[in-house]
């Protein structure tokens, strides 16, 4: 009876579906800026969709996990730890540097891989740890567009920073500042802000204007961006105006209006791109959400489909940061994500400008 009853539960195990492939997701889906979380986690849920209807990994199905951190490291830090404890393969996330930070440490004791679309501080360059991204660092980027404005023409800048990310803003400024200096422009301001707080922004504005720039860069999201746009060009329409990728979406052409006309915007991705994968993507998005896909939209697919990948080829007895290791390109909507030996991502930027509440690609 004992030995009928051992053979019944292993018939009975054999029949179920093996265990899903969990993968969690956090970014902030709340609050200010929650526009990067969401195109985020949209983007994601489509890899995650294709996955399945591909008959999963390794025919296993996969499960995605979604916390809001609403943009608060701590509230990060608490989310890595549930998504840990509940099994998780890797995490998606977060988008910005300090959530990125308060994240990656939990990750890293805890051993788990955390693959962050755009989480791009200096702090987490060059390290041997769990965390991976699939774009170039704060300091690649600060140095793209440093050059591209004193290509422009632009001699004195100004820099405006929002502190509730200073862990991205620090980086970029940095670079961006000391860049620009070295190329023989002039930098006449750096103000900082805090995103949310009771900022003044027809003060703040005075003070960028009063420094006499003839380029401002804005190193904050969307929201805040497209405020300080207004303020200043009521002050005055001259100033040339920059933002980071991180404003890069939609919402700040729609919160900006005709005071971001003309601003230049260094994009993630390829708004033009004509790669098969992705406007099969994009067609897919419309129909799902009723809208274009943004950069971490687009980036946030690559991210989830770089990790399942490292599990469906990761050998026995293989750890998975062994595995993302084991290769250093991945297969990407528009073109291949690309990691060095610490999971750093690499890639140009794409510079954009903004044209009759649209972007446009401007050559370099």
């Amino acid at each position: 009876m004992l030995l009928l009853a051992l053979l019944l539960a292993l018939g009975l195990a054999a029949c179920q579906p093996p265990a899903p492939v969990r993968v969690g997701f956090v970014a902030g889906l709340s609050g200010r800026g929650a526009d990067l979380g969401i195109s985020e986690r949209n983007g994601v849920q489509l890899a995650v969709d294709d996955a399945n209807a591909a008959g999963g990994i390794n025919g296993r199905s996969v499960q995605l996990l979604v916390r809001d951190d609403e943009q608060k490291p701590e509230s990060t830090a608490r989310a890595v730890a549930e998504l840990a404890t509940a099994g998780v393969e890797f995490i998606i996330g977060p988008m910005t540097s300090s959530t990125a930070v308060a994240g990656a440490a939990v990750a890293n004791e805890r051993k788990l891989v955390m693959i962050s679309p755009a989480g791009t501080t200096h702090e987490l360059s060059g390290k041997d740890d769990h965390f991976y991204r699939c774009v170039a660092d704060a300091p690649a980027a600060a140095r793209q567009l440093g050059d591209f404005l004193f290509d422009r023409g632009l001699r004195a800048l100004a820099v405006v920073g929002d502190s509730n990310n200073a862990a991205f803003v620090d980086s970029f400024a940095g670079i961006l500042i000391s860049h620009f200096k070295q190329r023989g422009g002039r930098v006449v301001g750096d103000e900082r802000f805090r995103s949310g707080a009771q900022t003044v922004f027809t003060e703040l504005a005075a003070r960028l204007v009063g420094a006499r720039p003839d380029g401002l860069v804005m190193i904050a999201g969307a929201v805040d961006s497209a405020l300080v746009a207004q303020h200043v060009r009521r002050l005055d329409p001259s100033v040339a105006l920059a933002v980071t990728p991180w404003a890069g979406t939609e919402e700040l052409i729609q919160l900006g209006g005709r005071a971001v006309e003309g601003a230049f915007v260094p994009q993630y991705f390829d708004r033009n791109s004509r790669s098969p994968e992705y406007l099969a993507f994009v067609e897919r998005y419309r129909k799902r959400f009723g809208e274009d896909p943004g950069f971490p939209a687009t980036i946030g697919h690559d991210a989830v489909s770089m990790g399942l990948q490292a599990v469906r080829h990761r050998s026995a007895g293989q750890s998975l940061r062994e595995a993302l290791q084991s290769r250093l390109e991945y297969p990407g909507l528009q073109r291949p994500t690309r990691i060095d030996a610490f999971g750093d991502g690499a890639g140009a930027l794409y510079m954009t400008t903004i044209e009759r509440g649209r972007y446009v690609s401007v050559a370099r």
